[in-house]
């Protein structure tokens, strides 16, 4: 009877690990990247406001560039942040060109009006230290956030720099 119960928790474990790997994506799989008009008010958005972490950064040349077929061969630099200091944590890169402010067009109509990426959900334990961030800045939510979700849950509604929308989801202790 005991090597009957070993063998079924062998059974059992083995069917477990199996299970966890039929997927191919890697833990912090999805990494995105906004395109910053001014790289030194994007970073202090996310790094100062929303608290993300700095993790490293790159340039690419533009012979580099060129290869990729990303930015039809302007060279580009890179800042890779963190959402968490836990190895594998998800990331946000911003990326930056030097170019001219003239040929700066922000994004500031609403999500139907560009393709491709328009806003990004952050679930957050509190938006607490947020709101705190943002009253300091002078930042304005968007609308009439934050909005309660649910019993514990809000949605603060905010954009960065560049108009790109950031939704945040988390408790509120002066939430109404």
């Amino acid at each position: 009877m005991r090597h009957r119960v070993l063998l079924l928790l062998a059974f059992f474990g083995f069917a477990l690990v199996s299970k966890a790997q039929e997927s191919n994506f890697k833990p912090g799989a999805l990494t995105v990247a906004v395109v910053a008009s001014d790289e030194q008010q994007s970073l202090h958005f996310y790094k100062d406001i929303l608290g993300l972490h700095e993790v490293g950064s790159f340039t690419v040349d533009a012979p580099f560039a060129t290869r990729l077929g990303l930015s039809q061969g302007l060279p580009f630099k890179v800042t890779r942040l963190a959402f968490d200091t836990i190895p594998g944590s998800s990331q946000l890169k911003i990326a930056s060109f030097d170019l001219p402010k003239a040929e700066v067009d922000s994004v500031k109509a609403g999500i139907q009006q560009q393709l491709g990426l328009q806003y990004l959900t952050l679930q957050v334990y509190t938006l607490d230290g947020i709101m705190e961030a943002i009253k300091k800045e002078g930042v304005q939510p968007e609308a009439d956030t934050p909005i309660k979700l649910g019993e514990n849950n809000y949605l603060l509604l905010l954009r960065d720099p560049d108009g790109v929308f950031i939704e945040v989801i988390g408790d509120y202790s002066n939430g109404n």
